[in-house]
């Protein structure tokens, strides 16, 4: 097995050591005499050419498309910098240095030598340096062979992470010979490497390798990952327990390389190194000792032909180098088997290389012999014959030296390694093989290999795999092309290739090849169906009829999971079996009909394809055909069929039956998806051309800047010929295909956006007004009657952006919307108005009744009073939701209408501003009809809010029930709750206009530069404005909200009353009751939003007015129901697939308003915000997160406190929650289910502790706090969580709780540890407040009877922040004295064990009747009417009244004679003052401020 090679090194010695060369005796090779024969050089040309035609490339060629030559050098030069010691220089004892230096500019006669001697082809800007370091180590080769090879072992260590001390010593200098190294002084022994065994290459590699654990991943060159060691380090970490790595995005892939400079270098390096091994093969073949020079073949010197024209290259010495790098393959560390292999793979090409040419020269010789027998010319045939016999034993040296040494020496032992970029590497060499050697290596016998690996496990490997079926196919059809060849391959034999020789292994794997379209990676999918084009293309797949690879192919041109390539490269596939594409079609068609034709083809197939199952027509997926232009478009033999617009519209309007590939009709199914993927392929084809000629604002023209998705690509100054002729057959079409599709919904909303994508100018044209006309009539009918949510949102941005820009027909769409706005509103006036309440209560009673908004709704209402029988519904009749016949299904249907309209305007009210389309009616109050409507729509809702409003419906005996009173159809109650929904919208955006419009108008929206403008200039307003039109719907809307919030519904454990009997709510109530509530939550937060607290400080009186300051009655009533549904949030955390929609819904609204309002923010709301960033499911998570973070750049200091109100509301609710046991003899039944009970309180306060953790991670990390402000209020947040702990008063302030029942909160406070233990300040005062804390605990008459697990909490807090104990007293001994003590006994040792999760008895806390008193006393706040979540107010009875204050941590002063600073939004602890914190929790209901009360009161108490 060759992965057992890897765990432990084995040495893998040559049995032909005789072969090798040694510096003196028998042994011996030939070397070069003179210095003269030294510089001569050999030249090995392809066919003949000239010196004078070799290739050149420039440097800045070589480098990548996205970095330069600069970047590059600096890389390699920052490498050099890290790796090598400040004296090591370039030589042949530091190679390393020579290829990090290999970047320099050449000398000036090592140019001239390289141009006049030497026949390699520059491929690099490092050629140049790379062959003067190369022939330094043939010439020392030449010489000393051991000092040579210790040599480039060195280079091989140095590159993979190997120190100085690990290399090989090198004795002498660069040229000194072995008498002189023999007398050398003080230099270390160099090493033999003949002599050496396999012990002592173990030490040597043990010794690298440990070297190797200590480099740094960013100073190493060379790894077995080609994206360099960082990469490689990072997802070695990443991999998760089964081995596989994680799927990562293409950002997260670029984190994985490192900083972009070292992995610049890296990538750079690797092809130093694979270079260098490469010119060092061709210098040994060329310039070793047994090489013998070959005069220069001119092609005007063919005709002379002598005897001294024989070939002999230097295959031994190239076959020792290799032989040498090839011991190391077996070492276990991957990157020093990677730095072997790659050596040898290297020098194994350029051997291959000189074999190509002296291949091609054999064949020239081969011609000319031939010649020459014919022509009877005996003594140049003979000559040729020579020369014919050496070239052949010369190629047949070199190709004994790949096949031996390196095929069956290294790579069938290699390709199957436990390295994964080994195997690739093996896979990648094998592949360049093929196409050097076609003649050798294009066979079965190693083509078989690609078919093996292309089962890899690893996706490097199967790529490789596939590139190297891919190779061959490509290599000819660029040659077929005429493209031009790069200087590095300007060797291969393409002519060679001979594609019927992949016959046999494409046959053998084709299933597997074609599996690999549906790989788990893009990048395998991409080369498989490269693979399998190449082999349509060429004829591979004309006898394949295997429908299931067929089909597999054809459905990836309209898979989302495939790349766009892959899908492009799938639809030639379905292209080459459509008949309509085929060659021998009639030439006399039009080419407009021929092109219909096709994409009639296409749709047919396509619609086919997607409803070939069950799948109904309403849940086909018709946005697949976007695939299909794209594709087409990336074809540029296809790319005429989408660009094509009077073929498009053809197609469509033609209306044929859908068939299937083979010509057979589809289906009636199949004939409306292919009208639909028509229609849709022609709204995908003129956005995709728009976008190609057109400016890209102009596609974003009518898109929120904030939601608008803008590239990084140039914009184009003109709209160009293409987009104009595209939007006059557009404009020309679009009216009746409009009327034609009017019905199919689908259909209709893909024709509704096109009208965004016409160039304004030809609207302005004579010719096109009728047809303006028509298209501006049919989307307005198109709107009024549509309900689709994406038909009316694509009809509304089209009709909102004909509205626009300066072209002649302005003045008519803006007529036109105004008709379909006045026709809402009409609608929506009309069947409102059936409800009387909602016409006494409206806002037109005072408007006058000659207008024509009020005209128009009384002509209607009287009209029904006047003929109540003529047609009318059942719904006209009533009087009132609540009558009897309001359970009907008119009823229903009326309210569906109602939802309808106002949906429409609300949609319409986010694209434009309707205010432009209403009149005002009283100039004098600036009212405008647009806000009658608004108040129209509010009173409606309003009325019908009352009509759903739960009622106690409670019922006793002497008692009438009330269920009767409220609304139960589900429908009517679903189509109230989308009416709510859409009408809190729609107010929402309408003011939104008219605040938006009045900050243009008065100036107030500003850039930098005009607020630096304006600081000189100020002018405080200190005027007031009590009555506006923004403020007027503000106050409209926040009354609406609170009506939605007072539809919540009491629990049964809520009434808190158990002689009463509850009549329950049905499901649709309670769905009703939820769904608006979840609605107000959104626009609560958006108005929060949109009217921030901080306007309160504007100059402008209007923006001071229209701060929502006074929020305190939402953001109480939106809490309650959040609190409400914590158990959901707990389930969601349990269940195998998150619900994200959940958090969505609640959290995020919150979080918004949370976030924007914070420097005033309700500290209470946040608390109960910040319970869900733990234990609530990952998207919780994530949305409280990320908002906590914005919350510590506003304010840090007020973040804290919310952590504190949180932490503490969650404790108070777990104390309240222990379950308890009523039977004083429990069955084994009601013990299992109290058992359990506990388990989840247990449970509880885990999640309680895992809160206060993520609290703490949140200050700051890696020990240092986020921000400077956190220290001293750190230390006030302590005290104060101290404070309560040692507190027994429960919330109403009375003394129910046992003393010390809430020491366990200490637990949670203990997090917080690691931040105060570094305070030394702040810990002396924690510690004197302690301890003060604990005497008085002590001294209290009830101490023997706190709970010891409320002791051990108590002593692990002291122990966590390190707090010294209390010293023993006579009378009380210290209960952490007694914890600390070795001789404790073992009860006090389990109750510090089980401090974890402490679980306090109720029973010895506080009576079930105090318990009880104060559940229900916290119930009976939730009654229908809004809480308030003030600041300030205290926690007191719900009867009691106090005014509203803030408080804020503050530190304490260390100093005796420090004073308190008070003020009405500041309440600081001071730990000297003589009046101290009562033990009462009638704090602040934020719990941060503190109710003070002297000694004496309280102990009198």
């Amino acid at each position: 097995d060759d992965d057992d090679d890897d765990d432990d090194f084995q040495a893998a010695k040559s049995s032909k050591k005789s072969k090798r060369a040694s510096p003196s005796g028998n042994g011996t090779r030939a070397t070069k005499k003179s210095s003269s024969a030294v510089t001569k050089k050999t030249k090995i040309q392809i066919g003949g050419k000239s010196k004078s035609k070799k290739k050149t490339t420039k440097p800045t060629q070589q480098s990548s498309t996205s970095t330069t030559s600069k970047q590059i050098k600096t890389a390699l030069s920052t490498l050099a910098k890290h790796v090598l010691p400040p004296t090591e220089e370039p030589g042949l004892k530091s190679l390393i240095a020579g290829l990090l230096s290999s970047y320099r500019p050449p000398k000036p006669i090592q140019l001239a030598n390289f141009d006049s001697n030497v026949a390699l082809v520059v491929t690099s800007p490092y050629t140049v340096n790379l062959h003067s370091l190369a022939e330094k180590v043939i010439e020392l080769h030449n010489e000393n062979p051991n000092r040579a090879q210790l040599a480039l072992l060195n280079l091989l260590f140095r590159s993979v992470g190997g120190g100085v001390d690990t290399c090989f010593p090198i004795g002498g200098g660069a040229t000194a010979t072995a008498a002189a190294e023999d007398d050398g002084e003080g230099e270390e022994e160099e090493t033999d490497l003949e002599q050496m065994e396999t012990e002592d290459w173990a030490t040597v590699v043990t010794d690298l390798v440990d070297d190797m654990r200590h480099a740094p991943a960013n100073q190493i060159l060379l790894c077995a990952d080609p994206l360099g060691a960082v990469h490689q380090q990072n997802t070695l970490n990443r991999h998760d327990g089964g081995g596989n790595e994680k799927d990562t995005n293409e950002e997260e892939e670029e984190k994985k390389k490192g900083s972009k400079q070292y992995a610049l270098g890296a990538a750079e390096f690797r092809k130093i190194y694979q270079e260098f091994w490469y010119i060092l093969g061709y210098v040994a073949l060329t310039e070793g000792g047994m090489a013998t020079n070959t005069q220069q073949e001119g092609e005007e010197e063919e005709e002379e032909v002598s005897g001294s024209s024989v070939v002999r290259l230097d295959a031994e010495l190239v076959k020792e180098l290799i032989e040498r790098v090839v011991e190391l393959a077996p070492v276990g560390q991957p990157d020093v088997r990677a730095g072997a292999i790659l050596a040898a793979i290297s020098m194994s090409h350029a051997v291959l290389d000189q074999s190509a040419q002296l291949v091609k020269k054999m064949d020239v010789a081969s011609r000319q012999y031939q010649a020459a027998k014919k022509g009877k010319n005996t003594s140049k045939a003979e000559a040729l014959k020579v020369r014919i016999d050496s070239l052949k034993r010369s190629a047949e040296d070199l190709q004994q030296v790949v096949m031996v040494n390196f095929v069956q020496g290294l790579f069938v032992h290699r390709y199957r390694d436990s390295n994964e970029h080994i195997r690739a590497m093996c896979m990648e060499s094998l592949s360049r093989m093929t196409l050097q050697r076609p003649d050798m290596f294009l066979t079965d016998k190693y083509l078989k290999y690609f078919g093996w690996m292309m089962h890899d496990k690893d996706h490097h490997v199967r790529i490789a795999a596939l590139n190297g079926l891919l190779q061959p196919f490509k290599a000819v059809q660029d040659a077929q092309e005429g493209k031009e060849v790069a200087p590095a391959d300007e060797f291969l034999m393409i002519d060679k290739i001979d594609l019927s020789l992949l016959e046999n292994v494409v046959g053998k794997f084709l299933s597997r090849i074609t599996f690999a379209i549906k790989d788990p990676k893009p990048e395998v999918q991409e080369v498989a169906m490269k693979v399998l084009l190449m082999l349509l293309k060429n004829g591979f797949l004309d006898d394949c009829d295997d429908d299931e690879i067929w089909d597999t192919i054809n459905q990836r041109a309209l898979s989302e999971r495939a790349s766009p390539s892959v899908r492009r490269d799938a639809l030639y596939f379905v292209l080459d079996q459509l008949e309509a594409f085929d060659d021998d079609n009639e030439e006399s068609e039009s080419s407009e009909r021929k092109r219909a034709q096709q994409l009639d083809a296409i749709a047919s197939y396509a619609a086919h394809a997607m409803t070939n199952g069950p799948v109904p027509i309403d849940k086909i997926k018709i946005e697949v055909a976007d695939f299909i232009v794209q594709s087409l478009r990336g074809m540029p033999e296809h790319r005429a069929l989408v660009t094509d617009w009077s073929a498009m519209l053809r197609a469509i309007k033609d209306d044929k039956s859908a068939t299937t590939a083979h010509n057979v009709k589809a289906g009636d199914r199949a004939d409306v998806a292919k009208q639909r993927i028509l229609v849709r392929m022609l709204a995908c084809a003129a956005q995709e051309e728009v976008g190609a000629v057109a400016d890209e604002s102009f596609l974003n023209s009518d898109v929120d800047p904030d939601m608008a998705n803008f590239s990084e690509k140039a914009k184009k100054a003109s709209m160009g010929r293409e987009h104009e002729t595209l939007s006059i057959a557009l404009l020309k079409a679009l009216p009746n295909l409009l009327l034609k599709f009017k019905g199919d919904t689908d259909v209709i909303s893909e024709l509704a956006c096109l009208p965004r994508f016409l160039v304004p100018t030809v609207f302005s044209l004579p010719q096109r007004k009728q047809d303006f006309m028509s298209l501006i009539k049919n989307l307005g009918e198109i709107y009024l009657s549509s309900s689709n949510d994406d038909t009316l949102d694509k009809t509304a941005r089209s009709l909102s952006s004909l509205c626009k820009g300066n072209h002649a027909r302005v003045t008519e769409s803006k007529a036109q919307l105004r008709k379909v706005v006045v026709e809402l509103r009409d609608r929506i006036v009309e069947l409102m108005s059936s409800d009387d309440a909602t016409v006494a209560t409206s806002a037109m009673s005072v408007v006058n009744s000659e207008s024509e908004f009020a005209s128009k709704s009384a002509r209607r209402r009287s009209g029904r009073k006047r003929s109540p029988a003529a047609g009318a519904s059942p719904a006209t009749e009533k009087t009132s939701l609540t009558d009897d016949d309001t359970r009907g299904s008119a009823d229903a249907d009326t309210e569906y209408s109602i939802f309808l309209n106002v949906k429409r305007l609300r949609i319409l009210a986010k694209k434009c501003n309707l205010s432009e389309f209403f009149d005002h009616v009283d100039d004098t109050n600036n009212v405008n009809q647009l806000e009658l409507l608004c108040n129209f729509v509010c009173d409606g809702l309003n009325s019908r809010l009352r009509a759903c409003k739960p009622v106690d419906l409670r019922v006793n005996e002497d008692e009438e029930t009330a269920a009767d009173k409220l609304i139960e159809d589900a429908d009517v109650l679903a189509a109230i709750g989308k009416s709510v929904y859409e009408g809190l919208q729609l107010i929402l955006s309408v003011t939104g206009w008219f605040f938006f419009s009045y900050q243009e108008e008065e100036g107030l929206v500003k850039n930098k530069k005009d607020l630096v403008d304006d600081m000189d200039d100020v002018d405080d307003d200190d005027s007031s404005i009590d009555d506006h039109v923004i403020l007027r719907l503000r106050n409209r809307l926040l009354s609406l909200l609170e009506m939605c919030f007072s539809q919540y519904i009491l629990s049964s454990d809520e009434h808190g009353d158990d002689d009463t009997t509850v009549a329950k709510h049905s499901d649709e109530q309670i769905e009703f009751a939820d769904y608006v509530q979840l609605a107000a939550g959104k626009i609560t937060a958006d108005l929060r939003v949109l009217f921030p607290k901080e306007l309160s400080d504007a100059e402008n009186p209007l923006l001071r007015a229209v701060a929502l300051q006074d929020d305190g009655r939402l953001v109480g009533a939106f809490v309650r129901f959040i609190s409400a549904k914590e158990h959901l949030f707990r389930e969601n955390e349990n269940e195998a697939k998150e619900n994200k929609i959940l958090p969505q819904s609640l959290l995020l609204p919150m979080g918004r308003a949370i976030a924007n309002n914070w420097a005033r923010g309700n500290r209470r709301e946040a608390g109960v915000f910040l319970r869900h960033i733990a234990s609530s499911g990952s998207t919780a998570t994530s949305i409280v997160t990320s908002t906590v973070d914005q919350m510590k750049k506003e304010d840090p200091v007020r973040m804290l406190e919310s952590q504190m109100a949180s932490l503490r509301q969650s404790y108070e609710n777990w104390v309240d929650e222990e379950p308890d046991m009523d039977n004083e003899f429990p069955s084994d039944e009601e013990m299992k289910e109290f058992e359990e009970a506990e388990e989840l309180h247990k449970e509880q306060f885990e999640h309680l502790e895992q809160r206060g953790t993520q609290f703490s991670k949140k200050l700051g990390v890696f020990g240092k706090l986020s921000d400077d402000r956190l220290r001293p209020a750190l230390n006030g947040f302590i005290r104060e969580g101290v404070r309560f702990s040692f507190s027994n008063l429960d919330g109403n302030g009375e003394d129910t709780l046992v003393l010390g029942s809430r020491l366990s909160f200490l637990a949670i406070l203990s997090k917080y540890a690691s931040w105060i233990k570094k305070d030394k300040q702040a810990k002396k005062e924690i510690q004197s407040f302690m301890d003060e804390k604990e005497f008085e605990l002590r001294a209290h008459e009830e101490f023997e009877d706190v709970h010891v697990d409320d002791l051990a909490a108590l002593a692990a807090f002291r122990k966590d922040l390190g707090l010294k104990n209390l010293p023993k007293a006579s009378a009380n001994v210290s209960v952490t004295s007694e914890l600390d003590d070795e001789e404790m006994d073992d009860e006090a040792s389990d109750g510090v064990n089980e401090l974890q999760s402490p679980v306090a008895s109720v029973s010895s806390r506080t009576s079930k009747a105090s318990r009880a008193s104060s559940v229900q006393s916290r119930a009976s706040s939730r009654v229908s009417s809004l809480p308030a979540l003030p600041e300030g107010d205290k926690e007191s009875p719900q009867d009691s009244e106090s005014d509203d204050e803030d408080s804020h941590f503050s530190a304490g002063s260390s100093s005796k004679n420090s004073s308190k600073r008070k003020s009405q939004t500041q309440n600081t602890y001071d730990e000297n003052s003589e009046e101290e914190e009562s033990d009462s929790d009638d704090e602040s209901s934020l719990g941060l401020g503190y109710s003070q009360k002297s000694k004496k009161a309280r102990r009198s108490k």
